[in-house]
């Protein structure tokens, strides 16, 4: 059986503190700020952002902050490969996660069942993907260290993804979690970006996978991990979780100061009512 390495961090004193305790304060610091109340036992799915922390934590706060206190069985978390062009999926499906606050687990025997169903691609994508990794000192910090199934998505959002999400919630238990990874506008003025980002969010309020996806397809909206967030609508959906929520959303022109050329991130939860 091939064996899967321990997948070692890619972007720790990068995109987020390298030191385990300048980072785990600063996350807990984006989660009290979140001006949002815990409700673990609601939340099927919710999508963070994957930018620096200076630029993204905040926001990616409120979406942990809202599932403090769950304890899933399992947390998969479904991102974009920045590097690698991917048909299907690369489900990372052996060893685990090690980034600065200890080691996430892989569920090993659920990736592996996962990646044969859904024909996912090697794990070579994962090693230097930061969308997933930075997701995990907000996991560690919101629900521990659950056992992980890291899934990246490439391309455009299709009916694959959407049956891809349906497949998940078939195999999943009701108080597993769901991540779901992207930013949304890249480098426009703070008055196109917050244009494109509210019809983006509102498109995926709709519920409504197939719209969402021909907005993409237009560019009426815009998600690097448009592939993820279709999969986690479709997987919401099938679930039974139809109380979604925009949590929070922001620019990078918070940080910076900079309206000239910024990126957009929100925080989405899908709950059940």
């Amino acid at each position: 059986m091939e064996t899967t390495p321990m997948r070692k961090p890619a972007v720790a004193g990068q995109f987020y503190p390298g030191d385990p305790g300048q980072l785990r304060d600063l996350v807990q610091e984006y989660m009290e700020s979140a001006q949002v109340e815990p409700a673990p036992e609601r939340v099927a799915a919710v999508v963070a952002p994957h930018a620096g922390y200076p630029y993204s934590g905040p926001t990616a706060g409120y979406a942990y902050r809202r599932v403090q206190g769950k304890q899933p069985r399992r947390v998969v978390l479904a991102g974009v490969s920045h590097r690698f062009a991917i048909e299907t999926a690369s489900v990372y499906h052996g060893g685990g996660f090690e980034p600065p606050l200890g080691v996430f687990p892989v569920d090993e025997a659920f990736a592996r069942e996962l990646m044969e169903e859904t024909g996912a691609c090697s794990v070579e994508p994962h090693m230097g993907e930061h969308s997933l990794e930075v997701q995990l000192p907000f996991l560690h910090a919101a629900v521990g260290k659950a056992p992980i199934v890291p899934v990246l998505f490439g391309g455009p959002p299709g009916e694959w993804h959407a049956d891809w999400g349906r497949r998940l919630a078939a195999k999943v238990d009701k108080d597993d979690l769901l991540v779901v990874s992207t930013d949304l506008s890249h480098f426009l003025s703070e008055a196109e970006a917050n244009a494109i980002d509210k019809a983006s969010l509102d498109g995926v309020l709709s519920q409504d996978w197939t719209a969402f996806s021909r907005g993409i397809a237009e560019g009426r909206y815009s998600m690097c991990g448009a592939a993820a967030v279709a999969a986690g609508m479709s997987y919401a959906v099938a679930q039974g979780a139809a109380a979604w929520s925009v949590l929070d959303y922001r620019t990078s022109a918070d940080a910076t100061g900079d309206t000239r050329r910024v990126v957009g991130y929100a925080a989405i939860s899908m709950e059940f009512e």
